[in-house]
């Protein structure tokens, strides 16, 4: 799998937060290849795209909560930080739908053949 360098730049960068930061990014999931795969391995990748969906979506709303409870003592370097966060996890989110949709079709074109 490639993951374009900026994403996988940002999540280093989630990595190297420190040990405070109470949100847990969710985990990256395997898509398999819709040209192999069969039609209960492509309902289980697409349970696990939802799941994953809701997994970044709760990391988004820990995101702004954290950021909310530093109040006005949140510095610029913070908001920073929390907007590089929240844009690194809406992007590995679209990066994932586009190659689950990706396998669809595939998985698609496979079917009518």
């Amino acid at each position: 799998m490639t993951w374009p360098a900026s994403i996988l730049l940002a999540v280093l960068g989630m990595a190297l937060l420190p040990a405070h930061a109470a949100c847990d990014y969710p985990a990256e999931i395997d898509i398999p290849s819709g040209s192999a795969a069969t039609e209960a391995e492509m309902q289980a990748a697409n349970q696990a795209v939802r799941q994953y969906m809701a997994d970044v979506e709760s990391y988004l709303a820990c995101l702004d909560e954290e950021e909310k409870s530093l109040g006005a003592a949140v510095t610029e370097e913070q908001k920073r930080m929390h907007v590089r966060r929240h844009n690194a996890a809406v992007d590995a989110l679209n990066a994932v739908a586009g190659r689950y949709n990706e396998q669809v079709q595939l998985f698609k074109k496979k079917g009518s053949r």
